[in-house]
C-alpha cells in the first residue's frame, strides 16, 4: 500500500530547513494578530471617543460601503 509520503514528496520527513520555515511562518502569524488586535482597540478607542452626531455619520457611511460591496459582490456572482 502505497503512503502520503510515497505519493508526494511535500509529505517526507522534515528537514531542519522546514522547521525554521514553519518558526517563521507562525512569528509572522502571531505578529499578524496582535497587529491586528492593537490597530482594532485603537479604532475602538477612537470611536467612543467620538461625539454622537459623528458616530452616527460613521455608522452610515459604513453601513453604505458594506451594501455597495455586497452588491457588487452579487452582481459579480449573479445571484
Amino acid at each position: 500500500m502505497e503512503t502520503m509520503s510515497d505519493a508526494d514528496a511535500r509529505y517526507e520527513d522534515d528537514s531542519a530547513e522546514d522547521g525554521d520555515a514553519r518558526d517563521g511562518d507562525l512569528k509572522r502569524t502571531l505578529l499578524a494578530g496582535v497587529l491586528g488586535a492593537v490597530v482594532g482597540s485603537v479604532g475602538y478607542f477612537i470611536y467612543t471617543k467620538l461625539e454622537e452626531d459623528q458616530k452616527h455619520a460613521l455608522r452610515q457611511s459604513i453601513g453604505k460601503f458594506v451594501e455597495d460591496k455586497i452588491a457588487d459582490v452579487r452582481s459579480q456572482l449573479k445571484l
